[in-house]
């Protein structure tokens, strides 16, 4: 018996061995190849040795007792691979799990379940509720629950959530961050603990390969967690939850650098799933999908229950010595007195964000990357947030000898702040470098819900979907940061953190408050998001959009090739750029925009330079051309690695 093998390793080929054992498709097996040991998946299987494929011996074992793989996502592998232009390898092993322990697979024919959520929909709740319902028993579609902040899109989820799995279906919710899990399964905790999981990346490998394995066996029907979760093999899931859709972590930064909303569409497409993306901020792009009918648009535009409005308001810092303004100070001491909680929000880690000797002018910078280093006052280091590399923090210029001085402010600077002048106020912060281990998250999340923290500083961590009753003061710093980003879609992630952090205040019986101190309050955006108007703001942004032809109006793919030697980038580059423009002159009726290759606003990460260039057309297929004309002709010649990016989420 022979079998087709698709190897653990970017390459694109895929190779026949002999098997002296019973062999089925979708198993994973060991084989060697260039002399070392690799784990391979069996794509196919055949009696005779096919004469088109390159034999490479016998296999060495086989890991895998089953098929460990359902056909469905077989064939989702290869839309991702011809999507995104990766090896039909990455978009496999990325979906498998790492564990290479197996057991004998025994199909668990779940007996019927009834539970209930115990919820209680309001009028407007209960009509998106009714509209979703019929698509899960009826044609299957994809939803854009519109809702403010409060509107108890949960309780909707909740309640979806009861009837699947009453009806023996799987279903799936989505979050943004791993922070996020704790709390909603303490609100899914109606769901039995034999029939929910949580998948996500800090859980150890057989931890992962458990829940894995209590999917494909059917046990296990309902999962949270972040994007991940997506690739999990069920019979037949019935419907895919998306929460807090618009943020940035649904997008992949590693090849297949894939979207999950693509994944979503396939999957309502292949595989009859219906599909709810649930935002109070949703992205530009679907919300014009759900406008021009795409989408199913949803609306929930009264908050839930004793959810109150926020009163906001917006401060000018521009003739301000101090970092955190007086007023705002004056009402976090209020509040704290009134035995309410704070949150104060601040998107940028660390005491500083760079340090210089204003004698000689000197910044300490990252010897591989483009960038300046941020200093980090807890651990007395200066550090890159791009590739981790870190010096010992010395406070005299190791050119002159001068005092450095520390410029900007980050989480670490704003809690020593309010340290030193609440010193009778418990103090604490969330952000990366204090949620380094899976526990983090759950322990953070009970001490900020007990109240043992009375001032919480955070990064958007804390600004995403999080509901903490007693918190009813936010106090956004800086919101401008993002503003100045050369990318198109600053704007947009500007008005989703104002939205989302407000979004905080205000979640019981008393009214909240969001105070923005800022150095541009008169831009459009700080305006829209401070009076939580999302439909001015669409309104401004669509038009922009469309004048200067960016998504949803074209679509786009980003090239940036990287390597250490910034002559074979150009070199690479200029033969992309040729090609590109071929495609383009032989496309003249699809409106085709081929930017010439320039270095990136970053240029320089992990010891690569990085040089871009952006494909933009209204026709999809012309940019799924274009990007395997560029990746079949050029990838990994002269030590250049090319990374396809389609429909980017920044273009730094």
């Amino acid at each position: 018996m022979f079998a087709e093998v698709i190897i653990d390793l970017p390459i694109q080929e895929t190779f026949v061995c002999y098997s002296s054992e019973p062999i089925n498709k979708f198993q994973r097996v060991y084989v060697e190849f260039n002399k070392d040991k690799h784990i391979a998946f069996v794509t196919e299987v055949y009696q005779e040795l096919p004469k088109e494929k390159k034999f490479i011996g016998k296999i060495k074992s086989v890991i895998d007792k089953f098929p460990i793989l359902p056909e469905k996502r077989f064939e989702l592998a290869k839309f991702i691979s011809e999507y995104y232009s990766s090896t039909l390898s990455e978009s496999i092993f990325m979906m498998l799990p790492k564990s290479v322990k197996s057991k004998e697979i025994q199909n668990f024919e779940s007996s019927p379940t009834h539970i209930n959520s115990n919820v209680s929909l309001t009028e407007e709740q209960e009509l998106a509720y009714i509209e979703i319902r019929k698509s899960l028993s009826q044609k299957p579609e994809i939803f854009l629950l519109y809702g403010v902040t409060g509107s108890g899109k949960t309780e909707i989820y909740k309640k979806l959530v009861e009837d699947t799995i009453n009806e023996n279906k799987s279903c799936i919710l989505l979050v943004p961050e791993i922070s996020l899990t704790p709390q909603l399964i303490e609100r899914f905790s109606f769901v039995p603990s034999n029939l929910m999981a949580v998948y996500h990346s800090r859980l150890s490998d057989s931890e992962r390969y458990k829940v894995y394995m209590g999917v494909l066996n059917g046990k296990i029907r309902f999962v949270i967690g972040p994007r991940s979760v997506i690739f999990l093999p069920f019979r037949e899931l019935s419907l895919a939850i998306v929460d807090e859709f618009h943020e940035t972590a649904f997008k992949s930064s590693q090849t297949p650098r894939y979207h999950t909303k693509d994944i979503l569409k396939w999957l309502n497409k292949e595989t009859n799933t219906t599909v709810v993306l649930g935002s109070a901020t949703p992205l530009v792009e679907d919300f014009y999908l759900a406008q021009v009918g795409k989408y199913k648009l949803l609306r929930l535009t009264k908050r839930y229950a004793t959810y109150q409005k926020v009163e906001t308001e917006i401060l000018d810092m521009s003739n301000q010595k101090n970092a955190i303004h007086p007023k705002v100070l004056a009402e976090m001491g209020d509040k704290v007195k009134n035995g309410e909680q704070v949150i104060t929000f601040i998107n940028r880690r660390g005491f500083s964000n760079l340090v210089r000797c204003d004698k000689c002018g000197f910044i300490p910078t990252c010897p591989d990357c483009d960038v300046s280093l941020t200093y980090h006052k807890s651990r007395s280091k200066l550090e890159c947030h791009h590739c981790g590399h870190n010096i010992p923090y010395t406070k005299m210029c190791p050119n002159c000898q001068t005092p450095m001085k520390e410029l900007g402010y980050g989480t670490e600077r704003a809690e020593e702040i309010l340290k030193n002048i609440f010193r009778n106020i418990k103090v604490g912060r969330v952000d990366l470098d204090t949620l380094r281990h899976k526990e983090s998250y759950e322990e953070i999340y009970q001490s900020i819900k007990n109240k043992s923290f009375e001032i919480i500083v955070g990064t958007q961590l804390v600004s995403k979907g999080l509901d903490l009753p007693f918190v009813n003061l936010v106090c956004i710093l800086f919101p401008d940061i993002t503003l100045r980003l050369p990318d198109f879609y600053s704007n947009e992630r500007t008005f989703s953190l104002i939205t989302q952090a407000i979004g905080r205040a205000g979640r019981r019986d008393k009214h909240g408050k969001a105070i923005i101190q800022t150095f541009s309050p008169d831009h459009f955006v700080v305006i829209t998001a401070s009076n939580q108007d999302f439909e001015s703001f669409y309104k401004y942004e669509i038009e922009r959009r469309e004048r200067y032809k960016y998504p949803p109006f074209y679509n786009i793919t980003r090239f940036i090739f990287r390597s250490e030697k910034e002559r074979n980038i150009l070199e690479i580059a200029k033969s992309a750029y040729i090609l590109l423009e071929d495609i383009k002159y032989k496309n003249k009726d699809k409106d085709v925009i081929v930017s010439p290759p320039l270095p990136c606003p970053i240029s320089k990460i992990s010891g690569n330079y990085r040089y871009q260039i952006i494909f933009r057309s209204k026709d999809e297929d012309l940019v799924t051309k274009a990007q395997k004309t560029v990746y079949k002709s050029l990838q990994n010649k002269r030590d250049v690695y090319i990374e396809i990016d389609r429909n980017p989420i920044s273009l730094l």
